[in-house]
């Protein structure tokens, strides 16, 4: 752990308590504010896709509601015109039965003249009865041949107007079907239009959130790594002895008042011990096993999870009271930031063997590292 400690101190140029300046901005941390601003441009964007889906659609429910209003205004003349069918259908019917009873009527007494035509009563030797017979006979049918003609040119009439009424009844029918069938298809595009823009608005709208909450994470992680890095800077170690608990410390849910170590064992180096380096360590430093879990030492909200230059894979959990912890030296992280862990939940693992296994634990309350030693009581003392 003392060569990562010393490439930390390089990373985030800081120096030892006699000589104390603030560290630069972290480069991750300008990355990541970088980020977070292309996201405000990917949140801004769908928005705008949202807004604009909004807009269509209510353009489309008018065109809908004026469709609706259009067919309503309508529907007296659709049933004039389903009114208008059943009266010509009715009309059909009638002339259909009146003109075969006309037509039957018709052909009985034709063919009662057509017998005569070919049979008339003899010229002579003919029975005076049978003579006024055939005179009464050619008397009736000159009387009737008028009323045939009439017959008959009554019947073409009525064929005509059946004619007439069977196309009326047909283009009436005609274009009910295409009025219903145009009003149907026009409302079925603009519902499919509709349906479309919603589904747009929504999948904007669902942009819009995750950029919200990929924005706030990048925003977090930033601050953590700038707080990482200006709280090591800003704050030497205190030459006197452990100070006591903030009687106003509280974990996230509760007061906490132990942590659990992070790895087991006995620490190497406790807060103000000397550093290879010269300085004065800020933290507690456990040589843990290779491949060992890294635990929480108390439930918290991980603000940062992931590398750093010079530390590691590091872990920051905020707690209540503006209190931090920071774990570095890592070789894997096992937590998302803004995820809640427990105390004692493992959070990581350590390196294999053959590489660095020091772990480096630190307490920091708005940013300035304190004593973790009236926390870790049960601990055991650092090794000789």
């Amino acid at each position: 752990m003392i060569g990562r400690i010393g490439g930390l101190i390089l990373a985030l140029t800081f120096v030892t308590a006699d000589a104390p300046r603030a560290a630069p901005e972290p480069p991750a941390a300008r990355a990541l504010e970088t980020e977070a601003i292309d996201r405000e441009r990917d949140r801004a964007g769908a928005l705008a896709d949202a807004d604009a889906a909004r807009g269509e659609i209510a353009g489309l429910n008018a065109q809908l509601a004026e469709l609706d209003r259009a067919v309503a205004g309508g529907e007296q003349a659709v049933s004039g015109k389903r009114l208008r069918l059943a009266g010509l259908n009715a009309q059909e019917n009638d002339l259909k039965d009146r003109l075969g009873a006309q037509r039957a009527e018709t052909a009985r007494l034709l063919a009662a003249l057509e017998l005569f035509r070919r049979e008339p009563p003899p010229a002579l030797f003919a029975d005076p009865h049978e003579v006024r017979d055939a005179v009464n006979a050619a008397i009736l049918i000159r009387a009737i041949t008028p009323q045939l003609v009439a017959r008959a040119n009554a019947l073409k009439a009525q064929t005509e107007a059946l004619r007439r009424a069977r196309r009326q009844a047909a283009m009436a029918s005609e274009d009910l079907f295409t009025t219903e069938s145009t009003v149907a298809q026009s409302r079925a595009q603009i519902q499919n239009l509709i349906d479309r823009k919603t589904a747009l608005e929504s999948r904007a709208e669902a942009r819009a959130k995750q950029a919200d909450a990929d924005i706030a994470a990048l925003n977090a992680r930033a601050k953590a790594l700038r707080d990482l890095a200006h709280g090591v800077a800003a704050a030497p170690a205190p030459a006197r002895g452990p100070q006591p608990p903030d009687p106003e410390h509280s974990g996230l849910f509760g007061h906490a008042e132990t942590f659990a170590p992070p790895v087991a064992g006995p620490p190497v180096r406790v807060f103000g011990a000397p550093e290879p380096t010269g300085s004065r360590s800020q933290g507690w430093t456990w040589q843990a096993a290779p491949g060992a879990t890294v635990m929480a030492p108390a439930e918290g909200v991980v603000d940062y999870a992931g590398p750093l230059k010079g530390w590691g894979a590091v872990v920051v959990l905020r707690l209540g009271g503006a209190y931090h912890l920071v774990l570095a030296g890592l070789d894997q992280v096992d937590v998302q930031p803004g995820h809640l862990v427990k105390a004692g939940e493992p959070v990581g693992r350590m390196g294999p063997a053959g590489q660095s296994t020091e772990l480096y634990f630190e307490v920091r309350r708005n940013g300035t590292p304190v004593d973790p030693a009236p926390w870790l009581k049960g601990a055991l003392r650092p090794t000789p």
